[in-house]
C-alpha cells in the first residue's frame, strides 16, 4: 500500500485497500460497466492512491472519479439484467 496522506486515506474508505490497482479496473472488478470508466476520463489509468492524493488537495474530478468508482457496485446491482 502507497504512503498515502491522513486526508487520501479518509477518501478511499472502504477502498484503502485497492490504493494500488488503476481505477478502470477498479471500476470492472466491482460491477461497473464501460459508461463508469469513460466518466473518469483521463484519470481511468491512475491508480486510486494517486486519484485520492489529488482529491485531498481539491481536484474536482479526483472527488467525482471517486465517487463513481465508490458506487460501481450499487450501481451494477440496480441495473442488472436491464
Amino acid at each position: 500500500m502507497p504512503n498515502l496522506s491522513k486526508g487520501a486515506s479518509k477518501i478511499l474508505g472502504n477502498l484503502l485497500g485497492e490504493a494500488n490497482k488503476i481505477a478502470r479496473e477498479v471500476v470492472l472488478q466491482r460491477g461497473g460497466g464501460g459508461s463508469q470508466v469513460r466518466h473518469l476520463q483521463h484519470l481511468a489509468d491512475k491508480t486510486l492512491g494517486e486519484i485520492a492524493e489529488w482529491a485531498a488537495q481539491g481536484d474536482s474530478a479526483a472527488r467525482t472519479a471517486i465517487k463513481i468508482i465508490k458506487q460501481a457496485a450499487s450501481k451494477a446491482q440496480k441495473y442488472q439484467g436491464k
